[in-house]
């Protein structure tokens, strides 16, 4: 499943790996979001990373979030 959000500014395409796990590309790179059932507290972040295989402690973005919508929001504004 493919999901584009777009703005006059920023373009960022959502692909669903898995439930709770999604590669998002944006106008920075790419990064992989985790979080719900993917997680143990249910909580979401992301990670510089391309694959699963290497979202590590690292490379995480150190914040967490209640939603995934919270998240994409601190993404397109940072």
């Amino acid at each position: 499943m493919f999901i584009s959000l777009q703005s006059k500014t920023k373009t960022m395409i959502v692909k669903r790996i898995q439930e709770g796990i999604y590669k998002i590309k944006d106008s920075k790179g790419t990064w992989i979001a985790m979080g719900g059932f993917a997680t143990m507290n249910g909580k979401w972040t992301a990670y510089d990373s391309c694959t699963r295989e290497d979202c590590k402690t690292i490379n995480n973005w150190a914040i967490e979030f209640d939603t995934f919508k919270q998240l994409k929001e601190f993404a397109k504004n940072n």
